[in-house]
């Protein structure tokens, strides 16, 4: 069969343009398809990026697709319909293109809360990840959200950054008996009322007004409502998902239950940050390319392209 592509790519975050970038240096044939709603739209700066702490996540996918244009790759907008996708003997096809093989690198979508005041604080003073954004808020006043369940954790966490933390409920269970008491061991209270409203000025937060009790002066928060990973894809094509969170199954060579298909980054493991996320696509197309050499698929592209 003629192919038009050596590997499509869906997803053009760290994992999918890492993975691009290592195959198009590989001399492969590869599309990058893209829906533009990156994970991290609201985030004005990643850090702990090596070489690039501080970077908008905009500009490093910008620089990102520049450098896939230097080995003639293109980042195609296209927000794939899984209807149209369908995996067969030998590749795979979706938006009218096929090719030998394909990495999903679709990601996730953080759930946020839906409170009133929450969309101004997003991405200035209200964040998910400790990591990327505590040292950023440290020795303020920081608050955590964790309705469901992660409050403990988010709580003894960001209690490394400062020594002034409270973990809020809004009213639901995040929190049970025990773990207020180990919170209650480090200086960490539990407040259970629900949230009315967060306000700020210029995006950092003040305050944060809850039902039947003063006003929590505060100046940051973090996070953790649900993450939803974006797998309708995978599972058109039949890929596994697993139970806990639904995330797509994929062996250590990146490979789902579907021959010739791939997963990477945050569709496969919702732990992986940029720096981690960056190293799964290379693997993923480390994988790729091995499995494109073992089919005997070894020469280079055309004369003329680029290099």
């Amino acid at each position: 069969m003629d192919f038009d592509w050596d590997c499509i790519v869906v997803g053009a975050g760290p994992a999918g343009l890492s993975a691009a970038l290592t195959l198009g240096r590989a001399r492969r044939r590869v599309l990058v398809l893209d829906s533009g709603a990156p994970r991290n739209f609201a985030a004005h700066a990643m850090h702990g990026v090596l070489g690039h702490d501080g970077l908008d996540p905009a500009a490093l996918r910008a620089r990102g697709t520049e450098e896939l244009g230097r080995y003639g790759i293109e980042v195609r907008a296209a927000d794939v319909d899984p209807a149209r996708a369908r995996a067969f003997d030998g590749g795979v096809e979706l938006e009218g293109q096929t090719a030998r093989t394909l990495i999903l690198a679709t990601g996730l979508l953080d759930e946020t809360p839906a409170i009133d005041g929450f969309d101004a604080i997003y991405g200035v003073s209200a964040h998910t990840c400790p990591y990327c954004d505590g040292w950023e808020h440290r020795d303020e006043r920081i608050a955590v959200f964790a309705p469901v369940f992660g409050g403990a954790h988010l709580g003894r966490m960001l209690r490394q950054w400062s020594g002034d933390v409270v973990v809020l409920t809004g009213g639901g269970p995040g929190v049970d008996a025990d773990e207020e008491a180990e919170l209650a061991e480090i200086g960490v209270p539990v407040v259970r009322e629900p949230i009315e409203r967060f306000a700020a000025r210029d995006g950092r937060l003040t305050a944060i007004e809850l039902t039947g009790r003063p006003p929590l002066e505060r100046d940051a928060l973090f996070f953790h409502v649900a993450m939803r990973p974006r797998t309708a894809l995978a599972a058109a094509l039949g890929c596994t998902l697993g139970e806990d969170g639904g995330y797509v199954i994929a062996a250590e060579d990146r490979q789902t239950t579907i021959d010739r298909v791939y997963a990477a980054g945050n569709c496969a493991d919702p732990m992986l940050n940029v720096p981690l996320a960056t190293a799964d696509g290379a693997r993923a197309a480390l994988a790729v390319n091995v499995r494109l050499v073992g089919d005997g698929i070894v020469q280079p592209r055309a004369a003329g392209a680029p290099r």
